[in-house]
């Protein structure tokens, strides 16, 4: 069974949640979590022809039996005329073309984003080309973000022409960067000159952010454009999830979850520092040249960057060694801005967190299996069980008391002990969610997850009745005793705002 992406046409296997297709030479990225199932091949499935619909002899049609023809009376005397054609398999093309705001459309961009589309556009009245971005209806930026941008330095973004909305969508003109984006830039590793051209300018970007208190949220190569390569001159676009925010740490869903974003703002947060993983992930990217990213699931990757952070490559330069381990500390407190990075570029002595060692799975104690496989330490055994695949035979086991009983056998923590046989009864929640918080006893650096997915209040909204039940629902102090950063109580009121927000949630 497959899902067959509707941006990039191409068949995706259950166990992507983002389409990882090919559409125009990027990575597709559409949403597939609503997307019905299908068998394979179903697209190239020849259409099944239209059935016979009888007719009058004016081409009206009638039901069967009709002796006259409801509609002009004339007598039908058994005759059909023959089916209407087909509608052709494409549209004609549009012989009028698109103008929004006095700006006509003349070429749409590759699709980076499932929640806007990018064309280049040209302003009727002088002829000037820019980019107009139209985003999804309900995807639209903060207004008030525009107020922001109009007053950085023209060198960190590009010059915003116009904003408005077309029908029900709100779109955005920019000026028009014609030398690509930072997906295009290739950086060896011992090319620490680009590199740190790279940091240096994205860095005085954040800083120049940060005095607005305007937080982009959603950092990637594709809204990175560049001016000039030589010299290298880059520019930040794509405000569309960005938000204005004077604390550390503001809830706010994400519009898209990418693989550049940070934890916190993967689980629904926002904070100065959460744009400085992304230009860690961006660098992490170029360096390795997409490396790091081949093959991997994109839940399952963000599973585990919520849970153990980015494995550092090693074999670097020590300095760029530094400088990711110090813009990738998952600990947002420890993480590098631009008091750090900015003597790093001096070359002054500056810290950063340590290389996390993977530990290796121990050979002694009381073990679980999982899908064939043996795991003996709970944070282990949590990732594993978290995955869509072995989610159904976790959740058994947690039901029929064996999670519970391991955590016994094998002498855990007495607390954690008592919290899976307390969340393994609390028949007020749906099997799921019970597996949910548990997975989160075992791992209290994991985010709640259903079925591979995060719980992110984008997924409440559209998972109705487990949302309704977790905001409802009891707060177990036993998840607070080991979990300090509290994310089941942040979430609950994440989910609360979507309820208040969401007409389909009633609360009695």
């Amino acid at each position: 069974m497959i899902r067959l992406c509707p941006n990039c046409r191409t068949e995706r296997p259950l166990t992507e949640f983002y389409c990882e297709g090919n559409r125009d030479g990027l990575t597709c990225h559409w949403d597939l979590s609503g997307v019905e199932i299908s068998e394979p091949g179903a697209a190239s499935s020849p259409p099944a022809p239209a059935p016979t619909v009888p007719r009058c002899p004016n081409g009206h049609a009638v039901g069967e039996g009709d002796l006259i023809c409801p509609v002009c009376e004339a007598p039908v005397a058994g005759a059909i005329a023959p089916p209407s054609p087909p509608p052709p398999t494409e549209p004609p093309l549009d012989t009028e073309p698109t103008v929004i705001d006095g700006w006509r459309l003349n070429v749409r961009l590759p699709a980076s984003s499932s929640v806007r589309e990018c064309f280049v556009a040209v302003r009727e009245r002088d002829g000037r080309q820019a980019m107009l971005t139209l985003y999804a209806e309900g995807s639209e930026p903060d207004p008030a973000v525009y107020e922001a941008i109009r007053k950085l330095p023209r060198k960190c973004v590009p010059e915003i022409l116009a904003t408005g909305r077309w029908g029900d969508r709100a779109f955005e003109v920019a000026e028009e960067l014609t030398s690509g984006n930072l997906s295009e830039l290739v950086v060896s590793p011992g090319d620490i000159d680009t590199v740190r051209q790279i940091v240096e300018q994205l860095g005085r970007a954040l800083d120049a952010f940060s005095e607005y208190g305007l937080r982009h949220r959603d950092l990637r190569p594709s809204i990175v454009l560049i001016r000039s390569r030589h010299p290298l001159d880059v520019a930040i676009t794509g405000f569309g999830s960005a938000r204005l925010s004077d604390f550390d740490l503001d809830i706010v869903s994400p519009l898209e979850t990418t693989r550049y974003m940070a934890p916190e703002a993967i689980a629904g947060g926002v904070a100065a520092a959460s744009d400085w993983w992304s230009v860690g992930m961006l660098l992490l990217e170029r360096l390795t040249g997409g490396a790091c990213f081949e093959g991997v699931n994109e839940q399952a990757f963000l599973i585990h960057v919520l849970t153990n952070g980015v494995p550092v490559p090693k074999g670097l330069d020590p300095s760029l060694d530094l400088l990711l381990r110090g813009l990738l500390a998952l600990d947002r407190r420890k993480r590098w801005q631009w008091n750090e990075v900015r003597a790093w570029l001096a070359g002054e002595p500056a810290e950063a967190p340590a290389r996390e060692n993977d530990t290796p799975e121990t050979q002694t104690g009381a073990s679980i299996s999982l899908s064939g496989k043996t795991y003996r330490t709970p944070a282990s055994f949590a990732l594993a069980a978290a995955e869509a695949a072995n989610w159904d035979e976790a959740r058994n086991a947690l039901l029929r008391g064996a999670v519970a009983a391991w955590a016994q056998e094998a002498g855990f923590d007495p607390i954690l002990q008592s919290g899976l046989r307390q969340v393994g009864r609390a028949l007020e929640l749906t099997e799921d969610l019970r597996l949910s918080m548990a997975l989160k006893l075992l791992n209290p650096a994991m985010p709640l997850i259903v079925r591979g997915n995060i719980l992110t209040p984008g997924w409440l909204l559209d998972h109705p009745q487990e949302g309704y039940e977790l905001v409802t629902g009891p707060a177990p102090d036993f998840l607070r005793k080991v979990d300090p950063e509290d994310w089941l109580s942040r979430l609950k009121m994440c989910a609360g705002q979507c309820v208040r927000g969401h007409a389909s949630w009633t609360l009695h």
